[in-house]
């Protein structure tokens, strides 16, 4: 009897060994796992934590510096030596790239930068002497900036206002932050433009896609071409029909847009920029041109808009060693023109269409016949909207908050 007893006992004490071994193993595993995920979280925060350290920083080194900020490579480490991070902060195009990496290369971030300018008035004049008058049915609503001159209805036989034309508040003097804080760097993007490229003749028809990065010196996009986040580097460029083109960073020494195109994301031309878009264009859009002093009085430098509705567009021209001396109007906005978002031209426009928003330019002029024009705004309607934050590349520096796209 007492022998039957022990010979239970021993499989049993060893059945709650091996249940107890197996629960002490898989807590065992539990724990381990629990670890391992609580560390990968832990590096996961460290990760980002890092990043938007880095962002915040490039944006500290963005609001401080006297001039666009640049560095090749820099390594940053916290006092505490608890966050690391490697930063570049570039030009690229027409804008500024920021590039950033954790400590342990694990993530990566890229993104574009520039400044969305605090509240302006609708239309700030920065020629020395900016005396302006309106000529037909000009408006401007929202305030006008001068450094010294004034606003008024043309009284000129040949360039009457009429009852529809207005303006309202005026402020001038030289000293307004407006022209205290507003500096052109256009020198930096003038190396933008490449000379060699990899093929000469690019024609891309019917459903063709771009992807990635194309480097050709004539680029055709035409039928229902598209690109989705591409990148196009050309000599000569010509978009029409009813291509497509979404986020696209284009740089080229000359653009031409026409057609049922739609666009979004940045265009950058050295020489000149043609745009006559049938359709209206509802996603963010950049549309600049750099230009260069050819000689002692010739200036190539040309943004064209024949025909532009736009809810998020911004009109930018860098006038690269341009001067007032200068007669060319560079930049020409058509009657055909409805654009919300913002205008800043480094010289002298020729605006007749709308803008809701606000416009930087250094004057107002226009040819009628072989006469110009110079200080006259001929039918163009702007009006001031504060709601309306179009980053701007930190090539123009006007002030406000450094922001990405």
């Amino acid at each position: 009897m007492f022998g039957s007893k022990q010979g239970y006992t021993l499989p049993l004490t060893i059945t709650i060994l091996l249940v107890i071994g197996y629960l002490s193993f898989s807590f065992y595993e539990m724990v381990k796992r629990e670890r391992m995920e609580s560390f990968r979280r832990y590096k996961d925060v460290q990760s980002t934590l890092e990043l938007e350290s880095a962002a915040n920083y490039a944006f500290y080194r963005m609001s401080t510096a006297k001039e666009p900020w640049r560095t090749d490579s820099l390594l940053h480490t916290s006092k505490d030596g608890k966050i690391k991070f490697l930063i570049r902060h570039v030009q690229d195009g027409p804008f500024a790239r920021l590039t950033a990496m954790n400590q342990d290369s694990s993530k990566f971030f890229s993104a574009t930068t520039g400044f969305v300018p605090q509240n302006r008035p609708a239309l700030v004049l920065t020629a020395s002497n900016s005396s302006i008058a309106l000529v037909g049915n000009a408006r401007i609503e929202g305030g006008t900036a001068l450094k010294q001159g004034r606003v008024s209805y043309s009284t000129n036989y040949k360039m009457r206002a009429t009852k529809e034309a207005f303006y309202d508040t005026v402020f001038v003097s030289d000293t307004l932050p407006y022209f205290k804080d507003s500096r052109y760097y256009p020198e930096l993007s003038r190396n933008s433009f490449e000379k060699k490229f990899d093929q000469q003749s690019c024609v891309f028809d019917g459903t063709d896609k771009i992807s990635g990065e194309l480097k050709c010196s004539m680029v055709i996009m035409q039928g229902d071409a598209r690109c989705d986040h591409c990148r196009i580097i050309a000599d000569r460029l010509f978009i029409r029909g009813r291509s497509s083109l979404n986020k696209a960073n284009v740089i080229a020494r000359t653009i031409s847009l026409k057609d049922s195109v739609f666009a979004s994301g940045s265009f950058f031309a050295q020489d000149s920029m043609e745009i006559d878009l049938k359709l209206p264009q509802n996603n963010p859009v950049w549309f600049i041109v750099q230009g260069q002093k050819s000689s002692d009085v010739d200036y190539i430098g040309y943004l064209n808009i024949q025909r532009l509705k736009a809810s998020q567009a911004a009109i930018l021209f860098y006038g690269d060693n341009w001067d007032e001396s200068l007669k060319a109007s560079p930049v020409e906005i058509s009657e055909n023109a409805d654009i919300t978002g913002t205008v800043v031209v480094n010289g002298v426009v020729d605006f007749k269409g709308k803008l809701k928003g606000s416009m930087t330019v250094h004057n107002f002029a226009f040819y009628e016949g072989e006469t110009l024009w110079r200080g006259f705004l001929k039918g163009g309607q702007i009006k001031g909207d504060t709601s309306v934050h179009m980053m701007l590349p930190d090539v123009i520096q006007f002030g406000g908050a450094p922001s990405y796209e």
